[in-house]
C-alpha cells in the first residue's frame, strides 16, 4: 500500500471543493480542501481559443497543486451518448466513460483499466450523485450554491466526499468524474 504522503496532495483528501472559476470558452475549476480555502488541484481547459469556440470544452487537464500533472479529461465527438476519455500523465487509459440512458435522472458508467465498473447515478433535479462500486458508494458530490455573483455567471461549485477507504487510481477516476459531470450538465444546459 501506497504511503499517504507520497501521494499527490489532491489525493489524500476525503473531502473536495471544485470551484469553477472561468466561464464561456473554458471549464476551469480550482479544487480546494474541505475548509473550501486551500488550493489543492487544478482543472484547465486545454486547446486553442478557437477549437474551444467551435467545440467547447472538450480536452481539460487535472493538476495537482504543485504542477504535476494527474489526468486528462477527453470529450471526443461521438453521436448518440457523450463518451469522455480519462488517461493518466503517461497517457495510458484510466477510464472509459459514457452517459447511459436513465429516465429523470443521469446515469454515467465507467470502465477503469483494472476492471472495475464504476456507476455515477444523480436525482431528476441533478444536485447530488452518488459514485457507486456496486451497490457500495464510494463518494457522492453535490452541487451547491456558489454565491449569487458566481451563479449568475453560471459558475458550478461541486463537494466531492469520498469514503476513507477509496484507493488513490479510483479517487482519480471519481475527480474526473466530476469534471465528466459538469461537462454533460453544460451540454444539457446548452441544448436547451
Amino acid at each position: 500500500m501506497e504511503s499517504t504522503e507520497s501521494l499527490p496532495t489532491l489525493l489524500r483528501h476525503d473531502v473536495l471543493v471544485m470551484q469553477q472559476i472561468t466561464g464561456f470558452m473554458s471549464n476551469d475549476f480550482d479544487i480546494l480542501d474541505e475548509t473550501g480555502e486551500q488550493a489543492v488541484g487544478h482543472v484547465s481547459t486545454l486547446g486553442s481559443g478557437l477549437s474551444r469556440f467551435f467545440g467547447g470544452s472538450r480536452s481539460l487537464l487535472l493538476s495537482d497543486v504543485d504542477g504535476t500533472q494527474l489526468l486528462h479529461v477527453s470529450d471526443p465527438f461521438s453521436l448518440g451518448f457523450d463518451r469522455f476519455v480519462l488517461s493518466t500523465a503517461d497517457g495510458a487509459t484510466l477510464a472509459e466513460v459514457s452517459s447511459k440512458f436513465a429516465i429523470f435522472s443521469t446515469r454515467v458508467g465507467f470502465s477503469l483499466a483494472d476492471g472495475t465498473e464504476l456507476d455515477l447515478h444523480g436525482n431528476m433535479l441533478g444536485f447530488d450523485f452518488d459514485f457507486r462500486v456496486g451497490e457500495a458508494v464510494a463518494a457522492r458530490v453535490s452541487r451547491e450554491w456558489a454565491g449569487l455573483s458566481r451563479g449568475f455567471l453560471g459558475h458550478s461549485r461541486y463537494v466531492l466526499s469520498f469514503d476513507p477507504t477509496v484507493p488513490p487510481h479510483l479517487r482519480l477516476a471519481i475527480i474526473g468524474g466530476g469534471i465528466v459531470l459538469d461537462l454533460i450538465r453544460r451540454k444539457q444546459s446548452n441544448n436547451g
